[in-house]
């Protein structure tokens, strides 16, 4: 009897150690940032590359957030090299970075959907004032002095060769 029980237990422990463990992070509390609009496409089940990011979240820096999301909140953000063609010719490899979908489900079901829909208003407040924001950026430009190196032409510059 005793070494039936000892077997049921050691069969239940081997079941929960298989099991996988799905936790997620913490939900930033600011929601109009980059950062937390990084978060709400992975908890869509996207996966973005740099360039994504580039059109759909205005960052350039898709890895240095990845990393924050990490460092900062805690997410275990997977990646995935992918191969892609370029416009100049070449193939490269790039990240990919998603959330599996059990890391996704555990942070739905703590209420990260209704934090997401918060993100999407956030950011379409601040992306409403995006042609102020060209506007005055212009404006800073013309007014800087730039003063090029008289020596310095540019590298495809047909006329500098």
């Amino acid at each position: 009897m005793e070494n039936a029980r000892n077997t049921q237990k050691s069969e239940a422990s081997v079941a929960v150690e298989a099991a996988p463990i799905f936790t997620h992070g913490k939900l930033p509390k600011r929601q109009n940032t980059v950062t937390a609009e990084v978060l709400s496409r992975l908890l869509n089940h996207e996966r973005l590359t740099g360039l994504n990011a580039v059109w759909d979240a205005s960052t350039t820096r898709l890895a240095d957030v990845v990393w924050r999301l990490h460092k900062t909140h805690a997410w275990n953000v997977s990646s995935e090299d992918k191969v892609t063609g370029c416009n100049d010719g070449r193939v490269t490899t790039v990240s990919e970075y998603f959330l599996i979908p059990g890391i996704i489900e555990s942070a739905m079901t703590n209420g990260a959907d209704g934090w997401c829909s918060g993100v999407r208003v956030a950011r379409a407040k601040l992306r409403a004032k995006a042609v102020e924001a060209k506007r005055k950026a212009a404006a800073l430009n013309a007014a800087r002095r730039r003063h090029s190196h008289p020596g310095q032409l540019g590298l495809f510059n047909a006329g500098g060769m």
